[in-house]
């Protein structure tokens, strides 16, 4: 049977859908493949943690149109960092920053209200490198590393993210030690919780020196403006990793 787009609109569908290598080859307009990773170490038990760099809070925290402070732990660090963030209208940025070691330096952004990525242009970081604002980090990359590792993401004003894969793993020199990881996001049942920093889960996974992973579901959908990411729980020290695959695309 021969469809039309003008009575049924099922062959842009299924072309959305089903064409996933055309998107990965850039040849969707306004549609881009997109992945976050994030890892955290432990030093014990944590209850209630989120999977990004060690040394982040525990604790979700929501900036709100901010400006951030750069600075290393090594006057080594004199390169570039680039800075993937959602402006004060949720709209995507970038600024790449030129780090001046142990002295402190601002962006030139003053509205920040999330930061997606940070990467460093000039290859591994001999100190920590810490992004501030008010007492409070809100991204980190560690000495030796090159990026900011984490799983928490917002999704930008006028895009949505669609999840396509997700994988999650602990390892622990201590042979029983459990850990919990689990997907949430800021919203439920049509309400958004974005502003707040309130999570909701949607699926989890417990893991004893293991991982998992579930490839080629979905596509899931997150709306422009949501956080999603993953937490996780553990009763001792732990090495957790978690981490999705999708694309974003236009609203």
């Amino acid at each position: 049977m021969a469809y039309s787009f003008k009575t049924s609109g099922w062959p842009e569908r299924l072309w959305r859908n089903n064409n996933r290598p055309d998107i990965a080859r850039g040849n969707v307009p306004g549609s881009y493949p997109y992945s976050a990773f994030g890892e955290f170490v432990t030093d014990g038990a944590v209850s209630n943690g989120v999977v990004w760099e060690t040394g982040m809070p525990t604790t979700f925290t929501v900036p709100n149109n901010i400006q951030l402070t750069l600075v290393s732990t090594s006057a080594s660090d004199t390169g570039d960092i680039g800075i993937r963030y959602l402006d004060g209208n949720l709209i995507e940025r970038t600024e790449t920053v030129t780090m001046t070691g142990t002295t402190p330096v601002t962006t030139v952004a003053t509205d920040i209200r999330a930061i997606n990525k940070a990467y460093s242009k000039s290859g591994p970081l001999v100190g920590n490198v810490t992004m501030t604002s008010g007492g409070t980090t809100y991204a980190l990359i560690p000495a030796g590393d090159v990026q900011f590792n984490t799983s928490l993401q917002r999704v930008p004003a006028g895009k949505r993210l669609m999840i396509t894969s997700i994988y999650a793993g602990s390892a622990s020199s201590t042979a029983d030690a459990k850990t919990v990881v689990k997907l949430e996001t800021s919203f439920i049942n049509g309400d958004s919780f974005a502003e707040q920093g309130w999570f909701h889960p949607l699926g989890g996974v417990a893991l004893q020196n293991n991982t998992s992973t579930f490839p080629d579901f979905g596509p899931f959908p997150i709306a422009a403006g949501e956080w999603v990411g993953f937490t996780f729980k553990c009763d001792k020290s732990v090495d957790v990793a978690a981490g999705f695959f999708g694309w974003m695309e236009d609203e």
